[in-house]
């Protein structure tokens, strides 16, 4: 199995762009070295808080490996939203880049005064340690961390406000959630003679469960991808030919023009595209699968949070894609929950009682996977746990099939009416690189944010595709690169709703998100 890079890592001072996993594990063990030569002891907590590409996981990894604690951090998180979690942490040692190193918080802080020590990869930084100088030491002790003692952090992704910090075990991340994905399950998971394109946020603990799977299930080569330029990825697939693809909305997003260039030979070979993180418009995934030149390819989606790890999963097949959106009429459906490892029930929001198949509620989860809290923070875990039941904050309907259909977050939910669904049809109907969202108010209809190329919208155009739906108020037109997204892609919903409409109220409680 090799694993092919899109650039190389920044921990690597050789620069190699193809490594086997024998090459990995010297990287993960010559960074174990680096950072105990930092001082960096069982225990302590380590922040990880760089530009994304696959060397943050083996940053975990070596840190776990001499017992310390990794707190994973994107780098896409901006300098206010950083600090508090650093503070939170208080981290023994920050691994950081040179750029957001030298970002300063709004209150004029430098990010080295959060933590006891510095580590810089990539220049030199006042105040701060470079990885050259660590490197190359004599290899550090192996300490293993109890089943049940804490493993890592990482971070929700932060839609409402300041993202909460996620604890694991061993016997949750590694024992649980790992676990599930180590199935093979043909055609739904990898073969050995496939190629695999990776998009990850790298700090995510999707991450740590897909190495696991990927070791276990061992497909003949990965591509890990640090970026979506279509420059970078168009030469590099048409070189390796994935068969298997799995990434971000945003991923898929900035890749849909490529997938429309030269008939989409850039994806030719794909056999299953895999979306995670959040839902994906029904228009682009019929662009991929177009795209492919496969008899039968499937669009995998997953349904999952990082509390739970994956709790449902359904496919699309070319077919039903090439459907326009209005000719399924309903929620999205979602998945069915994963035999022997998760159950799922609707509530209602007030009772917590069972509501009846086909009757909206409440999605309530129970795993084993379930992480063990919110660090710092109780209140806000004890908050969505009801006994061994998660709430995950989603308004859905389960059908007599056992089927999970996704309404709407609980803040935002409206009775009669899913902003989803709605936001599924619409999208579907307007030219490519358009984008909708819709801010459900309690005394209106629901306010839409359309994002358009330029800022431009055809009022017409406009009248057309929403003519026959529920009542809409008057549309919110903003160019498409301001729409503002988490480093994962999720919309931002919270900050469109204080941006445009001035903090109006939800139509929901809000207390589950």
């Amino acid at each position: 199995m090799l694993f092919r890079l899109s650039r190389p890592m920044d921990i690597d001072p050789a620069g190699q762009k193809i490594l086997d996993i024998a090459a990995l594990a010297e990287c993960v063990r010559n960074t174990a070295g680096a950072l105990y030569a930092a001082g960096v002891r069982p225990g302590d907590r380590v922040a990880v808080y760089k530009k994304n590409h696959f060397d943050c996981l083996l940053l975990a990894s070596a840190a776990t490996r001499i017992g310390a604690i990794p707190v994973m951090l994107s780098g896409s998180l901006p300098p206010d939203t950083v600090r508090p979690l650093l503070k939170r942490v208080e981290p023994k040692l920050l691994v950081s880049n040179r750029l957001l190193l030298e970002e300063k918080g709004s209150d004029g802080s430098p990010l080295p005064s959060f933590a006891a020590r510095t580590l810089c990869l990539d220049g030199d930084v006042p105040d701060t340690t470079a990885l050259d100088d660590v490197l190359g030491d004599a290899e550090a002790p192996t300490v293993l961390r109890g089943d049940n003692e804490l493993m890592m952090l990482t971070h929700t992704s932060g839609t409402t406000g300041i993202p909460k910090l996620i604890m694991y075990t061993p016997a949750k991340l590694q024992k649980r959630m790992a676990r599930l994905e180590c199935r093979h399950l043909p055609p739904l998971t990898d073969r050995r003679n496939d190629t695999v394109a990776m998009f990850l946020p790298w700090v995510h603990a999707r991450a740590f469960t897909w190495i696991y799977s990927t070791l276990t299930l061992s497909p003949s080569k990965i591509l890990l991808m640090s970026e979506n330029d279509s420059e970078v990825v168009g030469p590099m697939f048409r070189q390796h030919r994935p068969t298997v693809i799995e990434a971000l909305p945003i991923d898929f997003l900035q890749m849909e023009g490529l997938a429309r260039e030269n008939q989409g030979d850039a994806f030719s070979s794909v056999r299953m595209f895999v979306g995670n993180f959040d839902a994906m418009r029904w228009s682009t995934i019929r662009t991929f699968l177009n795209a492919s030149k496969h008899p039968f390819p499937l669009w995998r989606e997953g349904y999952g949070q990082s509390e739970t790890g994956g709790m449902g999963m359904t496919a699309i097949t070319r077919y039903r894609a090439n459907k326009r959106r209005d000719q399924m009429p309903g929620p999205r459906t979602v998945g069915r929950p994963m035999p022997g490892f998760v159950q799922l029930k609707v509530v209602d929001p007030e009772t917590f009682s069972p509501v009846p198949n086909g009757r909206p509620g409440l999605v309530l989860a129970r795993t084993k996977a379930r992480c063990v809290g919110y660090y710092q923070e109780p209140d806000r875990w004890r908050e969505k746990v009801i006994g061994d039941w998660w709430n995950t904050g989603d308004i859905g309907v389960k059908t007599r099939t056992g089927a999970l259909k996704l309404l709407d977050r609980e803040v935002n939910y409206t009775p009669g009416a899913s902003c989803l669904e709605l936001e599924d049809v619409i999208v579907d109907k307007l030219p490519e690189r358009h984008e909708v969202v819709l801010l459900p108010v309690p005394d209106g209809p629901p306010v839409p944010i359309v994002a358009t190329p330029d800022g431009q919208s055809d009022r017409q155009l406009w009248g057309r595709i929403t003519r026959g739906l529920p009542e809409l108020a008057e549309p919110i037109v903003i160019e498409l690169k301001d729409m503002p997204r988490t480093g994962t892609g999720k919309i931002l919903r919270e900050e469109l709703r204080q941006r445009y409409l001035a903090g109006a109220d939800h139509p929901g409680t809000g207390r589950w998100t």
